[in-house]
């Protein structure tokens, strides 16, 4: 794939704007999106972590619930849920505002924002967009911004920049993982990154909940057209079943995406709130916004998401619609 072509101002346009929110004296606040994963809630932490070490007034939200499999975090103890008091406010690895949840009306007080991300998809949101959507992670996004601020990498700062990095190339396994993505990571090993620890805890540290409850939903899989479709579910009744919480089906769509034949993958989750959220996975030609753009949904060429306010069923059906639409074209 060719690298898209930019839609915002480069780093170093924004570097000045930005520095004098940061020495302005204010009270920054570095929230990350609803369901957060590792690159948006490392990315908000490493952030954070750096400023308080250069005495600045920090504070690090998430909107509930908070993401407990992410404690392992450095800093996670210090995030709050509440919305606190701020005079300016940082986001990280969010497309849409409506990611944030109900912390939406902190990008809508009218206080400065800087949307720092990596989605080509990003609407453009704040009053400073820092997107570069070439970066393999939001995380290699505010690791160059700490470096043109000055401010300090510690290994508590490169370990969360570390894991952002590390689990948005799926383990430097996905088509994002190139040269510039190799060297950061390297980078942040020298930096005091853990790398063997980060992948541990990213990727062989689930609860016994999760495992059975992975079981299940790959035990109700579904293929289509040739098995090029991939999909399945987790339901409200298979998570009392397994003892499992929403957050424990990460890593369903892994398992669906594992598969050789596989060009599309699905996975439908039902939220006890009548909403259905979609997570996408695709290769080969085939775009995994083209799902998720209708429903106002959104991500990456390979990777995307959205929440659609219907029932599993009807859900289900408009988005599988779509993907076969996608399959049976020339």
């Amino acid at each position: 794939m060719t690298a898209p072509a930019p839609r915002f101002a480069p780093l170093d346009e924004l570097i000045g704007s930005i520095r004098q929110i940061v020495e302005g004296g204010g009270r920054i606040a570095c929230l990350a999106h609803k369901d957060a994963d590792a690159d948006s809630l490392g990315s908000s932490l490493g952030f954070a972590l750096s400023l308080l070490e250069m005495g600045k007034n920090v504070v690090a939200v998430v909107p509930e619930p908070m993401p407990m499999l992410l404690a392992y975090l450095p800093g996670y103890e210090l995030v709050e849920t509440a919305v606190p008091e701020f005079d300016a406010l940082f986001t990280f690895d969010c497309a849409s505002v409506g990611r944030f949840g109900e912390k939406r009306t902190m990008i809508e007080s009218g206080r400065p924002v800087v949307n720092v991300d990596h989605h080509l998809s990003n609407e453009g949101f704040g009053s400073i967009n820092l997107v570069d959507a070439t970066a393999s992670a939001t995380g290699q996004v505010v690791h160059a911004l700490l470096c043109e601020l000055g401010a300090p990498i510690t290994p508590a700062v490169a370990n969360n920049l570390y894991a952002a990095l590390f689990t948005d190339t799926g383990g430097f396994r996905h088509e994002n993982t190139n040269e510039e993505a190799l060297r950061l990571g390297a980078t942040l090993v020298a930096h005091g990154a853990d790398a063997g620890w980060i992948a541990r805890k990213s990727y062989q540290s689930r609860p016994l909940a999760q495992v059975r409850l992975e079981a299940l939903a790959v035990g109700r899989m579904h293929t289509e057209a040739g098995a090029r479709l991939i999909w399945s579910e987790v339901t409200q009744d298979m998570l009392r079943e397994t003892t499992a919480d929403m957050q424990m089906s990460e890593g369903v769509i892994d398992q669906l995406q594992s598969i050789d034949t596989m060009q599309i993958a699905v996975l439908f989750k039902e939220s006890a709130d009548g909403l259905t959220k979609v997570s996408v996975r695709t290769r080969d030609q085939y775009d995994a916004t083209a799902l998720c753009t209708p429903f106002r949904g959104g991500g990456h060429y390979r990777a995307a998401g959205a929440e659609i306010r219907a029932g599993l069923a009807d859900a289900r059906e408009q988005v599988l619609t779509i993907a076969r639409q996608l399959l049976e074209r020339p």
